[in-house]
C-alpha cells in the first residue's frame, strides 16, 4: 500500500483533486460569496446611515466614526436621506440573497457530485480488486466504507467546502464595516478572535480520535448485521438470537459511545466561542464609555461584532467539521490505495480466435506466504474434460481460480493457446470463461435479467432457449410473472435446483469456449441433480472443461481424472487406469461406493 500522510491537510487535498472537473462552478461560487460579503458591508454602512440621521448626523460617509450626541428618533431622519436608505437596503439585501443563493447552490453542487464521483470510484474499484481482498474484508465494513464514510465526506466536502469559500468573505465584509466605522473599537474586537479558535482546534483533535473509532465500530456492527440477517435460519434452528442481539448490542453500544464523545466536543466549543466573543463586546462598550462614542456608532458597530459572530462561529467550527470526517476519508483511501495486481500488461492484446489448449507449467500460488499450490503442471486440449477431486483444501478452486485471473500465480505461468494468459487483457480473457459453482449467486432482479447477466444484448428468444436447454424453461412459465418474475436476494425464491439450472442458463447464453464447473451438483437432491447434470451435460458439449467433483459417479467420462492433495497433483489419468492404480482416487471411490450401498 502506498504510504502517505494522514493529516487532515493531506486528506482535503487529495479531496480536491477530485473537484478540479467543476471548477468553473466552483470558480463562480466563490465569486458570488465575494458579492454576498460586499453585500453585508454595504447593509452596515447604511444601518450606521439611518441611526446617524437620528442623531442629526451629516450625510457624508467621510464622517462615520466622528463621536455626536446620542439623541434623536427615527422622526429626525430626512426625506431625502429615508428614500436613498430605503432603496440602498432594498437592493442590497436583493443582492445579497441572490449571492446566497447562487454561491451556496454552486458550490454544494460541487461537492455533492465530488462525493457521488468518489462514491462510484470507491465502487468500482472494490469490484477491480482480486478474490484475495474479499477474503480479507468484511462485506458489513466494505459497505460502511460506501454508505456511511461516503456520507461523512458529503459533510467534508459539501458543507465544509461550502463554508469555506462562503463565509470567509462574509467575514471580511464584517471586519471590513468594523474597520471602516471606528478602526480603534475594531483592534479591540478582532484581538478576542484568535482566542476563540484555540480551544476549537484543541477540542477538534478529541472529536478527529471519535469519529475514526466510530466509523470502525459501525463497519464491525454492519458486519454483525449482514452476518446474522444472512444466517438467520442457522441463527433460528440454535435458537441463537438473543446471542445474536448481544453481539449486535455490544458494537451498538460502542457507537453510541463515540458519538456522545464527539457530541460533547462539539457542544463545548459554542457556550466558549459566546463567552469569548461577550468579553469583547463587553471590551467594546467599555472602551465606547469612556471615550464618549455616539449611540448610533455604537449599535451601529455592535450589530457588525453580531453579523461577525455567525461566519466566525462557522468557520471556527470547521476545524471540528474537518476532524470528524476525516476519519471517513481515510478509510476510503485505505481501500482506494490498495492497487490492483489484475491489470492488463501494457503490451497486452485481445484474445482472438479459437481456444486450442490451456496449460499449467510448473505453476504454485502463495496466499498470505501459506502455499496453496506446489509445482503444478497440467494440460488440456479443446474439447476436453478434466475432473479435479481431492480432499477440500487441496487446492482445487484455487487451481481453476487461476484461469479467469482471478488469482495471479506466483510461480510459473498458465498458458492459453501456448501464450501466457496474462500477455491477453483481463476483458478478453474472462470472455472466454463460464462459472458455475456450487454456491449459486443470483440477484434480485427479474428471471430474464439473471439468465441475461453478462449478456446484456441478448434477445428474449435467446434468454428463453438458453432456460430451455438448462431445463429452466419449464418451471420458470409456471411462476406468476414468468420470466419478469423477480427471485428475491440469492434467488431466495427458488429451490436450490431450480435456482442451479438459472446459473447454468446464465452459462449457456454467454457461450464460453472455457467451462468452470464448481461442485455444481453436490449440494442438491437426487432429482434436482438428475435435472442440474441434464442441463450440464448439455452446457458441457463442445467446450473445454474443468469440474471439481464431489460425487465421483459424474465424472467417469472425464478425458482427465486429476487427483490433488496439499496442493499437489498426486495421481492423473482417466476413471479406469486410476482404479487400476489402487491409489487416492480408488480410495475416494470405495468410500463413495460404501456409502451409496449402506444408502
Amino acid at each position: 500500500m502506498k504510504k502517505r500522510s494522514n493529516s487532515a491537510f493531506a486528506v482535503y487535498k487529495r479531496l480536491l483533486a477530485y473537484v478540479r472537473p467543476y471548477r468553473a462552478r466552483l470558480i463562480l461560487g466563490i465569486v458570488f460569496g465575494v458579492i454576498q460579503g460586499g453585500a453585508t458591508t454595504g447593509l452596515l454602512i447604511a444601518f450606521k446611515l439611518a441611526l446617524g440621521g437620528m442623531s442629526g448626523e451629516g450625510l457624508s460617509l467621510a464622517g462615520l466614526s466622528e463621536a455626536n450626541t446620542p439623541a434623536g428618533n427615527a422622526g429626525d431622519i430626512g426625506l431625502e436621506r429615508l428614500v436613498l436608505l430605503v432603496s440602498v437596503l432594498s437592493i442590497v439585501t436583493l443582492l445579497q440573497g441572490v449571492a446566497l443563493f447562487a454561491g451556496k447552490y454552486l458550490v454544494e453542487w460541487v461537492g455533492n457530485r465530488v462525493v457521488a464521483d468518489l462514491r462510484s470510484r470507491l465502487f468500482e474499484h472494490i469490484h477491480a480488486l482480486p478474490m484475495q481482498f474479499f477474503g480479507k474484508n468484511r462485506v458489513g465494513d466494505l459497505i460502511s466504507r460506501i454508505t456511511t464514510d461516503t456520507g461523512l465526506l458529503t459533510q467534508l466536502v459539501a458543507n465544509v467546502l461550502g463554508d469555506l469559500i462562503r463565509e470567509p468573505f462574509t467575514l471580511i465584509g464584517c471586519m471590513g464595516a468594523m474597520l471602516y466605522l471606528n478602526w480603534r473599537l475594531a483592534v479591540i474586537a478582532l484581538v478576542v478572535f484568535p482566542i476563540c479558535i484555540l480551544p476549537v482546534v484543541l477540542l477538534g483533535r478529541r472529536v478527529r480520535k471519535a469519529s475514526k473509532g466510530g466509523q470502525e465500530s459501525l463497519g464491525d456492527m454492519l458486519s454483525v448485521v449482514q452476518e446474522s440477517i444472512g444466517g438467520a435460519l442457522v441463527v433460528k434452528a440454535f435458537q441463537m438470537e438473543d446471542d445474536e442481539s448481544a453481539r449486535f448490542g455490544v458494537f451498538n453500544t460502542k457507537v453510541f459511545k463515540f458519538l456522545m464523545r464527539q457530541s460533547r466536543s462539539n457542544s463545548l466549543s459554542e457556550p466558549i466561542m459566546v463567552f469569548l466573543s461577550a468579553v469583547g463586546l463587553s471590551a467594546v462598550v467599555i472602551y465606547a464609555y469612556l471615550n464618549d462614542i455616539s449611540l448610533a456608532l455604537l449599535i451601529s458597530f455592535g450589530a457588525a461584532m453580531v453579523s461577525m459572530y455567525k461566519p466566525a462561529k462557522k468557520l471556527s467550527q470547521l476545524h471540528m467539521k474537518i476532524q470528524k470526517a476525516t476519519p471517513g476519508a481515510e478509510r476510503i483511501f485505505d481501500i482506494l490505495d490498495i492497487q490492483n495486481t489484475i491489470t492488463d500488461a501494457s503490451d497486452a492484446v485481445p484474445f482472438v480466435g479459437r481456444v486450442e489448449s490451456v496449460d499449467f507449467k510448473n505453476v504454485s500460488f502463495a496466499y498470505d506466504e501459506a502455499k496453496i499450490l506446489d509445482g503444478i503442471t497440467l494440460q488440456s486440449r479443446a474439447g476436453q474434460c478434466v475432473a479435479l477431486v481431492g480432499s477440500s483444501g487441496a487446492g482445487k478452486t484455487t487451481l481453476v481460480n487461476l484461469i479467469p485471473r482471478f488469482f495471479d500465480a506466483t510461480v510459473g505461468r498458465l498458458e492459453l493457446n501456448g501464450k501466457d494468459i496474462r500477455d491477453y487483457t483481463v476483458k478478453s480473457l474472462r470472455s472466454q470463461v463460464g462459472v458455475v459453482t456450487q454456491d449459486t449467486v443470483l440477484f434480485n432482479r427479474s428471471v430474464a435479467d439473471n439468465i441475461s447477466y453478462g449478456s446484456p444484448d441478448a434477445t428474449q428468444e435467446q434468454i428463453e432457449a438458453a432456460a430451455r436447454r438448462s431445463n429452466a424453461h419449464g418451471f420458470i412459465v409456471e411462476m406468476e410473472h414468468g420470466y419478469e418474475t423477480i427471485i428475491g436476494e440469492r434467488g431466495s425464491l427458488l429451490s436450490g435446483g431450480m435456482a442451479q439450472r438459472v446459473a447454468i442458463a446464465r452459462a449457456l447464453l454467454k457461450n464460453p469456449p472455457i467451462l468452470i464447473l464448481d461442485e455444481a451438483t453436490s449440494a442438491l437432491d437426487t432429482e434436482s441433480e438428475r435435472l442440474v447434470q441434464g442441463a450440464l451435460d448439455e452446457l458441457m458439449k463442445e467446450r473445454t472443461v474443468f469440474v471439481i467433483a464431489h460425487r465421483l459417479s459424474t465424472i467417469i467420462h472425464a478425458d482427465t481424472i486429476v487427483v490433488m492433495d496439499q496442493g499437489k497433483i498426486v495421481e492423473q489419468g482417466t476413471h479406469d487406469e486410476l482404479l487400476a492404480k489402487d491409489g487416492k482416487y480408488k480410495y475416494f471411490y470405495d468410500i463413495q461406493f460404501a456409502e451409496n450401498q449402506k444408502s
